[in-house]
């Protein structure tokens, strides 16, 4: 983006309101769906206990048939933000919003422990695509836009403006800081922010709004206990992301060896209900129930929580294996305070403070960007807790960088001293080394000997040389003459000395 164009500043402008448009009615429609299944229907039937089993299950027909005439829709946020690395772009084709539009209604109204940023973000990514293609937009502002959308989709669906704007940001190379890169993240905060007012526009006209993405508050003051325990803390969290990640893969390597999809997504359905008669909190994401989560955690014990939080995870992998498709960062936060309000209950030590110490560690690993965890929790935990969120998730990346066991790809840059140029020692082979050296020498004397050799050479005829040698004898010749012409002339020259001998 080299020009600053007023022009691309409205277009950001628009991009954000519209997202924010789009955004809130996606959110809105589920939710009515959500109250029409889940409370007007069950009331009206008389609650009865088998109502999520049955459910669950039509659900798993339903999808699995989905799957089989379309395939696997909604695509996963993974995928897209795979797609749009490799392409700067996602594609729209062969009806795929559509097909992320359905899929992604399937799976939230059934109940399915996912959230809505998948479908959102595939949604939002192929209609920024068509409209650039169609206005004929260049392949660097059609990326921007592309990665604007993105970045307010996710800022606005988990309520957290400087989530998307952070993710992008922790990615670039700022040890150059140029003016363009820097205009770019004026329309990208530009964007987020009409993204909001776009969002909180429309969905304000939806009726039984819920606060979604929040816990209740919890003293946060520090004691010496407290910050002892933040370093088990951030262990035990950053080994709860690594869990979260291996049941994560080992669900996609399941969902690719899956040829007829319609009996695991019966299976993911049947499974999904049962949980849900155990307990309400394993069914949908997780962002509608987790303040009231987090309120009744006081008088749940440890192994209740825990199971919650693991069996939250579990499920969320299953549902992924299934062909139930979805984005799992609201079941990713969820889980990790449920396990870490488990922990907070038996060590009653600024149980704020490891609650968000733990929780970070974990999402930091996951989504492997501390900096972007610390912009998703901003509005959820205390503000003056943001720097230690940011630390945790941070320190949660490099203990599993540096323990062996996990085998995790360096992502965190450390800082290193520079290092003082050490003393060079002769080896045992010196001699062989000097040798080798005057072998190079004299290759390279050849090779400049035989260039110059092979260098073209003008070619002179015979007669050219002896004309050039016969000219300068000439002109000596001719010198001479020229000498003795003004010798004999100066003689002849008369004098008063002559004229008195002639006397």
């Amino acid at each position: 983006m080299n020009k600053f164009k007023l022009a691309f500043f409205g277009y950001s402008g628009l991009l954000g309101l519209a997202i924010g448009v789009i955004v809130a009615l996606f959110m809105g429609a589920s939710e009515l769906g959500h109250q029409l299944l889940w409370q007007t229907l069950p009331q009206a039937l008389g609650n009865p206990r088998l109502y999520p089993l049955i459910l669950c299950s039509i659900g798993g027909i339903l999808i699995g048939f989905f799957v089989r005439a379309f395939g696997g829709y909604p695509r996963t946020l993974q995928e897209s933000l795979n797609e749009y690395q490799e392409t700067k772009r996602i594609d729209y084709r062969d009806g795929q919003i559509i097909r992320n539009l359905l899929g992604g209604f399937l799976v939230l109204l059934f109940g399915a422990s996912l959230g809505p940023e998948a479908a959102l973000v595939a949604m939002i990514g192929g209609l920024i695509t068509y409209v650039a293609d169609k206005r004929k937009i260049t392949a660097s502002q059609r990326a921007d836009l592309t990665e604007f959308g993105i970045g307010t989709s996710l800022g606005v669906i988990f309520m957290t403006p400087l989530f998307g704007v952070g993710r992008s940001a922790e990615r670039e190379d700022w040890r150059v800081v140029t003016e363009s890169k820097l205009k770019k993240y004026v329309l990208y905060i530009f964007a987020t922010f009409t993204g909001f007012v776009g969002y909180l526009l429309t969905y304000n006209l939806f009726p039984d709004q819920e606060q979604v993405f929040a816990i209740r508050r919890m003293a946060t003051n520090f004691t010496w206990q407290g910050v002892l325990l933040c370093i088990p803390m951030i262990i035990l969290g950053a080994c709860f992301g690594k869990f979260f990640l291996f049941l994560r893969e080992k669900s996609e390597q399941l969902n690719q060896r899956i040829r007829n999809p319609l009996p695991l997504a019966i299976f993911a359905g049947i499974l999904l209900g049962v949980l849900g008669m155990i307990s309400p909190y394993f069914l949908f994401s997780g962002e509608h129930n987790l303040l009231s989560f987090t309120r009744q955690a006081e008088t749940m014990n440890f192994f209740i929580l825990l199971l919650i939080g693991l069996g939250k995870a579990v499920i969320t992998m299953i549902c992924l294996a299934c062909n139930w498709r979805g984005g799992t960062i609201f079941p990713m936060i969820f889980s990790s305070i449920a396990i870490a309000l488990a922990f907070a209950n038996i060590l009653p030590y600024s149980p704020g403070v490891l609650v968000a110490v733990f929780t970070a560690a974990a999402c930091a690993v996951i989504l492997k960007q501390p900096f972007a965890t610390a912009c998703l929790f901003l509005l959820v935990f205390p503000v003056e807790l943001f720097l230690w969120v940011w630390l945790a998730g941070y320190l949660a990346n490099l203990f599993v960088q540096r323990v062996p066991f996990f085998h995790e790809a360096q992502t965190i840059q450390t800082f290193k001293l520079p290092q003082l140029p050490k003393r060079s020692v002769k080896s045992e082979h010196a001699e062989e080394d000097v040798k080798e050296i005057d072998e190079a020498r004299t290759t390279a004397r050849q090779k400049k000997v035989d260039s110059k050799e092979a260098q073209p050479q003008v070619v002179v005829e015979k007669s050219d040389l002896l004309n050039r040698k016969k000219r300068p004898a000439k002109l000596e010749t001719k010198q001479i003459n020229d000498f003795q012409s003004t010798d004999s002339s100066e003689e002849k020259i008369p004098t008063r000395m002559s004229r008195h001998r002639r006397r």
